[in-house]
């Protein structure tokens, strides 16, 4: 089994405190250049996700860039 590094491990808004949301966002995004670029092990990246702002106000949401590298790990089966 795979499963997809991200580089750094994780991403954050510098506004507010949100890294998982923010981590999250990008793991999905990355996931999907990783099917696209299949053929690959390991590249870079940018991508824009979603910051959703300030807890409770959903109009402090905004994008946020974010750039780093991933690669390919294998899980050692249990």
């Amino acid at each position: 089994m795979e499963q997809t590094v991200l580089i750094p491990a994780a991403y954050r808004c510098p506004d507010h405190d949100n890294q998982q949301a923010v981590t999250d966002g990008v793991r999905r995004l990355v996931e999907v250049e990783r099917i696209v670029h299949a053929d690959q092990t390991s590249g870079p990246f940018r991508v824009s996700v979603t910051c959703p702002g300030r807890a409770g106000d959903p109009a402090s949401a905004h994008r946020r860039v974010c750039e780093g590298s991933w690669r390919v790990a294998d899980l050692a089966a249990p």
